[in-house]
């Protein structure tokens, strides 16, 4: 386009010098006004057709407010987002069925707290800039706060179990940090589809040996139970590929996001490998383009935890002794894995200055857990971007 922009200047300036007797001039301006109409023509409907995820103001061209790594930076440009995410967690369930505090005690006889509800709160400062063309690197770094109540049950001298006073626990504190790079290994113009390839990892920054006075006894010391810590404790590899689509007033795409540990923390033991797989629809609804909805699906694949913490196996107390781990649920590596599906639905707003407000709302339709697990109510997620 440069090379045929600068040949139509070329033939403009020698036509101008030519004399204006000459019977072809007319001729050759006319020729040379053609072909610039026919480039620019071009040159807008290329310009048209081309998906621009960076710079782009239609807000969906970035997927919902609970995905990252679907889109990419043009060089140089940069991204500074926030993000707040809250899951709330209630109730405890085995395979699909949610058990009652009696049934828990009945059938997991060694079971001597019980917990009642959870949240998990995270706080994200997420960077992105773009290095080359088609390649660009983020870091994440985030703040969590975990907080959840548990109620303990003490035996009478009849051997019955009777529950005592609801505790509440919280763990605050910075937590792994993700970081990597997005690859669009595949860009199809006359598609308006892109294939974006995430080659990610999250370094073991958060605290896994954080300590808590025990809920039977005030006076010791234990470990916080697993989904209390802030941490993987080990390194993990986060590597996932997304599919976008774009068309005139609406976006898709597919996204396989996987986090993979790498070894096994100090403590002993490796923490879940999960695999999520999300497909995502995005609309315009306003007439200056400004508002979309968007509408998620997400299945999610968990393991269990490989090797255990021996502070939460060895530690005993009771009579007659237990471990942490045979005493509470969250304590037992082995009740981490399940197969889960969510559903969930948001809203975008691009602003004036160019930034973005992003917010979903998630449930589960199911939830099918290995072990003895504290279910999912709802999770959030909103976050404010900007590019420059």
């Amino acid at each position: 386009m440069i090379r045929q922009i600068s040949f139509v200047l070329l033939l403009t300036t020698l036509t101008a010098t030519v004399s204006a007797e000459s019977t072809l001039v007319p001729d050759i301006q006319q020729r040379i006004d053609e072909i610039a109409k026919a480039g620019a023509d071009t040159f807008t409907h290329r310009a048209e057709r081309t998906p621009k995820p960076a710079k782009y103001s239609r807000p969906d061209t970035h997927a919902s407010a609970h995905l990252m790594g679907a889109h990419l930076h043009g060089p140089s440009e940069r991204m500074i987002e926030y993000k707040y995410m809250n899951m709330s967690m209630s109730g405890l369930f085995a395979g699909e069925t949610e058990l009652s505090n009696a049934e828990v005690l009945t059938n997991y006889p060694t079971t001597m707290v019980i917990p009642e509800r959870m949240s998990m709160e995270m706080h994200m400062l997420h960077y992105m800039a773009g290095w080359k063309e088609g390649i660009t690197l983020y870091i994440m770094p985030m703040w969590l706060s975990n907080t959840m109540e548990m109620t303990p049950y003490m035996k009478d001298e009849g051997g019955m179990k009777m529950a005592m006073a609801t505790q509440r626990r919280t763990n605050s504190g910075f937590g792994d940090l993700p970081f990597g790079a997005l690859w669009q290994i595949r860009s199809n113009e006359e598609e308006r589809t892109e294939l974006i390839l995430n080659i990610g990892f999250s370094a073991p920054t958060g605290d896994i040996d954080g300590t808590t006075s025990s809920p039977m006894n005030p006076m010791m010391q234990i470990e916080y139970p697993y989904p209390m810590r802030l941490g993987a404790g080990t390194w993990m590899a986060r590597p996932g590929i997304t599919w976008n689509k774009y068309t005139d007033d609406s976006s898709f795409g597919v996204q396989l996001q996987t986090n993979i540990a790498l070894g096994k923390s100090d403590a002993g033991y490796a923490p879940s490998d999960t695999y999520r797989l999300n497909g995502w629809y995005s609309k315009l609804f306003s007439e200056d383009k400004t508002w979309a909805y968007t509408l998620r699906t997400e299945g999610i694949w968990a393991s269990d935890y490989q090797g255990q913490d021996p502070q939460l196996e060895t530690m005993t107390m009771g009579s007659p002794p237990m471990t942490l781990a045979q005493m509470n649920p969250a304590a037992n590596g082995a009740f981490r894995g399940g197969q889960f599906m969510n559903f969930g639905y948001g809203l975008i707003k691009s602003l004036r200055d160019g930034s973005r407000l992003n917010f979903e709302f998630t449930h589960p339709v199911h939830q099918d857990f290995r072990g003895l697990q504290m279910g999912t109510d709802w999770t959030i997620a909103a976050s404010w971007s900007k590019s420059y």
